[in-house]
């Protein structure tokens, strides 16, 4: 799974206050019990997440160890180094997935965008966020769908074009590149309606990508009430 793709994949951690009155009515009581009981939920999904993220640090020191021991190349660590970040960043958006998705909410598709036909979906790592949940506050939904590279590149264009998300500058340079010397020279690609790194962003910003394995993700987030939760 390439870098871009990677990057879609949103780390849900939730942490939930609750109070409540000493005396508390009946019905007031059966609410914090069920907050209680999520909240507990929350709390356990970040314990597993951070179980991971110990388990991949120690894997990486070890790789650290053995090229400072002369038993890895340098060559030999990156290639371990990305085999880790490769298990690992599954296993990351595995534990901490608080809300799985199975397709496009209702706002997503007001936005143009469609699901790919024929492919299946992962869902280890698909979610969503919604702005009707107090502890979200914004919507997001990540889809990401197992595939031939073929099929994927070809459903990609599908939903990008219907969604009308061009394709993202450097893709662009690249496949002019590639009709100039004939032979592909970047495997995958990225459909965006903003610019990585860019300050003024769509309300949504949308990506549609896959990657060098034929992995599809369809990314839909509210960036801007993202970042007021996020500034909060």
């Amino acid at each position: 799974m390439n870098h871009l793709v990677k990057s879609l994949i949103i780390i849900f951690s939730l942490f939930v206050l609750f109070s409540c009155e000493e005396e508390s009515k009946p019905n007031e009581s059966g609410k914090f019990k069920e907050d209680l009981n999520s909240f507990n939920k929350s709390m356990d999904k970040v314990d597993q997440t951070m179980d991971v993220i110990d388990e991949m640090q120690n894997e990486m020191d070890k790789v650290d160890e053995d090229m400072a021991g002369g038993t890895l190349s340098e060559k030999e660590a990156a290639i371990k180094r990305e085999q880790i970040n490769e298990t690992y960043s599954r296993e990351l958006a595995k534990s901490a997935n608080m809300n799985p998705a199975r397709k496009l909410p209702p706002w997503a598709n007001n936005l143009g965008l469609t699901e790919p036909q024929g492919l299946k979906i992962d869902r280890d790592i698909s979610q969503t966020t919604s702005e009707n949940n107090p502890n979200e506050g914004y919507n997001s939904v990540l889809l990401v769908y197992l595939a031939d590279y073929d099929i994927a590149m070809e459903q990609a264009a599908i939903v990008a074009e219907k969604a009308g998300i061009p394709m993202s500058n450097d893709y662009v340079m690249a496949k002019q590149m590639e009709k100039e010397i004939g032979e592909v020279i970047l495997r995958g690609i990225a459909y965006m309606n903003f610019e990585l790194g860019s300050e003024n962003l769509p309300q949504y910003t949308i990506a549609i990508t896959v990657d060098e394995n034929g992995v599809l993700a369809i990314s839909a987030n509210d960036a801007h009430k993202m970042n007021e939760q996020l500034n909060q």
